[in-house]
């Protein structure tokens, strides 16, 4: 039955989009995203680009997370009519529709993925643990399939990334994402921070440690009592503690003495003076931003067991990698934490270009595809 529900929606779809195919095609790139629903910051930072070039190109930002089958139907009818009267479609996050009309799409097509770095399996390298897809479904549905070009921001990873993607080597680009820009932005930084103590004026006087846990489809069993233990542990005479949660994340913590900063309007890493994370893509931006990074790992045996990694934590991260928060706040107070060593890890996940900024690199490949496919 699934297999002739998805046969019957492709020849819908693929009808529509014949039809969208006749209508005029615009100097516009779509960007598309299940990631939230609101515009990514990566495709705020391409429109911007984009449209302020000369001459400038439109980009229209469709942004919007499959909760509801039924409503996100209308939002796929959508998509379609952008993907066939635009120049090229980037996406930073699977596509049913392209997945669909992979064999169909006469306009290039860009994936740029939404993490930074290397770190776990997903894809098409996660069939068979307990936080991937399930491949019948993948293939069925062809994941990631009818893309032109994918960026990755090394490709110290090529095997890697790849693999994930099901893809040919020769199909990926360095081009690390734009917001990397904002995080290299010294006054960015200064007016984010400002921004936040202005709307939290409780966190000003003291250093502020911010927790940001990875996204677990399947929760830790010891999820809350880990998260309690760790904020048990903090000395809240010296130190702030925010919690940032990860966007789908459904973990509360309900602690009067902890400053949740949800992800939207701020991005809590600019109040950080100490990050504590555990898998997460997250410490790649704290890298970045100069941010000492201590990884709690209360639930490393059972994790590593259900999503696969493409490093080893253990020994491949500087930095502290433990179950035991009192040993995270007393390396924290101590500063104990080798920078140097850190930052030749991020660099080695995160290569920046020899001129020029992230977002621009990244647009001209962008534009260049769209403009080849054009003549």
């Amino acid at each position: 039955m699934r297999k002739i529900a998805i046969g019957i929606a492709t020849f819908l779809l693929a009808a529509l989009y014949a039809l969208c195919r006749l209508l005029p095609q615009q100097q516009r790139i779509v960007c598309i995203s299940r990631q939230s629903d609101s515009a990514p910051v990566d495709f705020r930072l391409i429109k911007g680009y984009c449209e302020r070039r000369d001459p400038p190109w439109g980009v229209v930002i469709l942004a919007k997370q499959l909760r509801n089958p039924a409503t996100y139907l209308i939002e796929m009818i959508r998509q379609v009519y952008y993907i066939a009267t635009s120049r090229a479609v980037v996406l930073d996050s699977y596509c049913i529709v392209i997945g669909l009309l992979h064999d169909r799409i006469r306009v290039p097509v860009i994936q740029i993925w939404h993490s930074l770095g290397n770190m776990k399996r997903f894809g098409y390298t996660a069939f068979g643990t307990d936080e991937g897809h399930s491949e019948a479904t993948a293939r069925l549905m062809h994941m990631h399939e009818g893309y032109d070009a994918i960026a990755t921001s090394s490709l110290s990873f090529a095997d890697e990334f790849a693999a994930a993607f099901n893809a040919d080597k020769g199909m990926l680009f360095e081009a690390p994402l734009p917001r990397v820009d904002l995080l290299l932005d010294e006054q960015h930084r200064t007016r984010q921070r400002e921004a936040i103590l202005t709307t939290y004026p409780q966190l000003r006087g003291r250093e502020t440690i911010v927790y940001c846990p990875t996204f677990r489809k399947q929760p830790a069993a010891n999820e809350a009592e880990a998260a309690a233990a760790l904020i048990d542990a903090v000395n809240f005479d010296r130190f702030n503690f925010v919690y940032k949660p990860h966007p789908v994340s459904e973990q509360v913590i309900d602690d009067p003495r902890v400053v949740t900063i949800p992800s939207g309007q701020f991005d809590a890493l600019f109040v950080a003076d100490v990050i504590i994370s555990d898998y997460s893509t997250v410490i790649y931006e704290a890298g970045l931003l100069g941010i000492p990074v201590y990884l709690y790992a209360y639930d490393w045996d059972t994790y590593r067991e259900k999503r696969g990694l493409t490093i080893d934590f253990e020994n491949d991260v500087p930095a502290l990698f433990t179950d035991d928060p009192g040993a995270i706040m007393e390396a924290i107070e101590s500063g104990t934490f080798d920078h140097d060593a850190f930052q030749a890890f991020v660099r080695r996940n995160i290569a920046l270009p020899p001129r020029g900024t992230c977002t621009e690199q990244l647009c001209e490949r962008i534009l260049a595809l769209a403009e080849k496919s054009a003549h």
